[in-house]
């Protein structure tokens, strides 16, 4: 009989041992196969792996669910494989061959949107990389230099300032936020029945740390007076202690759950820009050679949203460097396709053709790597509007990026963007401010401003559309492409003076312009055909001088 080959390092792969097609499984299935294989005896709990799989549910959800995902699994893996009694499941070690490799990353690029299953995860790629607990590694050597783990967070329990005793009211804050924080792809979120477990009122930052295996704390309090609910929430750097960020929040206490939603929202959206500002911080105290693909493509980014060509450059060269050492890094991969998107739709190249090329070769290629990995969603949803212009498949990843992370900025923003491509202009809108709201000290907050002054100049408020422009230009002065909406929106207007005086900033810029240049290179504008055609004829409307 044929057995079933589970390939646990690199990429995860099912395949069979007679070469027949391999298994289609869901994501919860063949997470129970890599779990079950690396048991004792291929054999664990049913509550265990219940638990494990669906974290987020009550028990009697869970084993519900693992009932249905167990019987679909029967019927998709060879007769055998897999068994079951009340108690426990089990793989056939006859019938399972496990491959792999020491060099490589255990389940590379894999993860599932549930805690115990990410702890798991977490604890398992560490001891298989000689690191042990996770905070041993995380002072900077070169074995944490090395790993492409992302970080780890822990959201403590929250102080409860003036309440009666067993008020339970904070601890719903914490779950909410801790909820929340597990949605987003870019860090790990130890499950909250680990972070309560923990001594915490007795021990120092840099003991909890040690203890749970993270990089940073999430620690706050709450405090009420009447109606009125503070909450103050700071990112501590696991090392040391260090408040990296901190932040209150007030509110009015309508409805609980309500209240409880609002806040995680806000939380989760303000943190995960503070958190990546520090793991880029952190990336870049490493020795150039000892950097990861993780770290290289951190380190690219605040190249990329700079908005410039040479900048732009720099961060290709980046994440050249990350996907030589892991090419089967998705997050890097679909970075880079949206890098050669901008090369393509701002006209950083002669040949915008050869950048749309690059920007499809990476778009393929990242797809079915990176999975409900959101950032790289977005990425992939920016490259499909500025680079493919395929609006609709643009519209699908943005969704499902914010699908599994609702409070990914970046997410809002570039469904704003490929929205107003489309024409749904106060669709788009809501999006920006949505955006704005969940990460008010965004890099890419000069886009926001962007992405609404094309909504306003396709709504003909050309005041108001020009005012967005010069507000996103002085938040990135680097970013001398947006001359070319200015030019537009100033004609469009009726400045004639000032539309010249900016196209002829934007040719300066852009010394190649041709009709044809810009023909091949900008996103399709069907929304807005009086704009494109005034860029395309920006020669014969802008004089020489």
């Amino acid at each position: 009989m044929a057995a079933l080959v589970l390939h646990l390092t690199g990429p995860f792969r099912i395949t069979r041992s007679d070469g027949a097609p391999p298994c289609s499984l869901s994501r919860r299935g063949r997470a129970m196969l890599a779990f079950l294989a690396c048991q004792p005896g291929m054999r664990a709990e049913r509550g265990l792996i219940a638990d494990l799989l669906w974290s987020d549910r009550s028990e009697a959800q869970a084993r519900a669910s693992l009932r249905q995902e167990l019987s679909v699994l029967r019927r998709q893996v060879p007769e055998g494989v897999i068994a079951a009694d009340r108690l426990e499941i089990w793989l056939d070690p006859a019938l399972v061959v496990v491959e792999a490799d020491a060099d490589a990353e255990f389940l590379q690029g894999f993860d599932l949107p549930s805690e115990g299953f990410e702890d798991w995860l977490r604890m398992e790629r560490a001891e298989r990389s000689g690191q042990g607990a996770r905070g041993e590694a995380a002072g900077g050597g070169p074995a944490a230099c090395a790993a492409l783990e992302q970080p780890a967070l822990a959201v403590m329990p929250f102080e409860e300032l003036g309440a009666d005793r067993g008020d339970m009211f904070a601890d719903g804050i914490v779950e909410e936020i801790t909820g929340a924080l597990s949605r987003i792809r870019t860090f790990h979120v130890v499950a909250r029945q680990s972070a309560w477990a923990t001594p915490w009122r007795e021990r120092s930052a840099p003991e909890l740390a040690q203890l749970l295996g993270v990089d940073y704390l999430i620690e706050g309090s709450v405090r009420r007076a009447g109606r009125r609910v503070r909450i103050a929430v700071q990112l501590v750097r696991a090392a040391d202690g260090h408040t990296l960020w901190s932040e209150r929040f007030d509110d009015e206490l309508d409805d609980l759950f309500d209240l409880q939603d609002r806040i995680s929202v806000q939380v989760a959206g303000r943190l995960a820009p503070n958190l990546r500002t520090a793991e880029i911080a952190r990336a870049r105290r490493h020795a150039p050679g000892e950097r990861s693909a993780y770290e290289l493509t951190l380190i690219a980014l605040p190249h990329f949203w700079v908005h410039d060509s040479d900048e732009n450059d720099r961060a290709i060269a980046l994440l050249d460097a990350a996907l030589s050492k892991a090419p089967s890094f998705g997050p890097a991969r679909a970075q880079r396709a949206w890098c050669f998107a901008h090369r393509c739709c701002y006209l950083w190249m002669r040949d915008a053709a050869s950048a749309r090329a690059a920007a499809r070769r990476d778009f393929d290629e990242a797809l079915p790597l990176v999975d409900d990995h959101a950032p790289a969603l977005t990425a992939l949803s920016a490259t499909a509007a500025l680079a493919l212009r395929d609006f609709a498949s643009s519209e699908d990843l943005a969704r499902r990026a914010l699908d599994i992370d609702p409070n990914n900025a970046w997410g809002w923003l570039r469904l704003g963007w490929v929205l107003c491509y489309l024409g749904r202009n106060d669709e788009a809108l809501a999006c920006f401010d949505r955006a704005e709201m969940l990460s008010p000290l965004d890099p890419f907050l000069f886009n926001i401003a962007f992405g609404r002054s094309a909504c306003l100049r396709s709504m003909k408020d050309y005041d108001g559309a020009v005012a967005q422009i010069h507000k996103g230009m002085r938040m990135a002065p680097k970013a001398v492409w947006a001359y070319r909406m200015l030019f537009g929106t100033l004609w469009l207007q009726g400045d004639r003076e000032g539309a010249i005086a900016a196209g002829r900033k934007w040719r300066a810029a852009h010394p190649w312009l041709s009709r044809e240049t810009l023909l091949e290179g900008l996103p399709s504008w069907d929304h807005d055909p009086e704009y494109l055609d005034l860029l395309t004829r920006f020669d014969e409307l802008i004089p020489d001088g």
